[in-house]
């Protein structure tokens, strides 16, 4: 009979860890300024920018799609974000989409390199029907680190 004493204890820090992650991700600046730009997606018209460290010379560049969310994303992205550990942009990044996972390690370990593809439906402030994509490479051998962020509105079933 003790296991299920302790299911309801179980059920509500379950709950309560999500919803502070959740209550956190909504003050973040970051996870903000990534859901307002994914939620201007829209069916058949996804949204899309690249954000390029280098940090050797001390330079970043955001690579927009043309749309003004897009522009104003990068305008946001490159005061805001880190030029010399490309990780760190994407663990936040991720963080905000997903604030339960741990990607790439804890906080205080550094990956040599990474690579991935990640797609997130669900995500804090984000709209159910959009899906997110963050494609990122940092530590290869030749290619600068990049993080590129996709967001792709699905039409809802009626």
């Amino acid at each position: 009979m003790a296991p299920l004493r302790a299911t309801p204890m179980l059920i509500a820090t379950v709950i309560l860890a999500t919803g502070c992650s959740t209550l956190q991700a909504q003050r973040d600046p970051w996870c903000r300024q990534l859901a307002a730009y994914a939620n201007t997606a829209q069916v058949d018209a996804p949204r899309s920018i690249e954000l390029v460290t280098d940090w050797s010379r001390w330079s970043k560049r955001c690579e927009d799609d043309g749309s003004d969310a897009g522009k104003q994303f990068c305008r946001w992205l490159i005061p805001n974000t880190s030029t010399e550990f490309a990780s760190a942009n994407i663990r936040h990044t991720l963080a905000c989409l997903d604030p339960t996972a741990i990607h790439a390690g804890r906080l205080r370990s550094t990956p040599v390199y990474m690579t991935g593809k990640v797609e997130v439906y669900g995500a804090p402030m984000i709209d159910e029907d959009v899906m997110v994509t963050v494609e990122y490479a940092d530590g290869i051998e030749g290619q600068l680190p990049h993080m590129k962020i996709q967001a792709e509105r699905t039409p809802l079933d009626d």
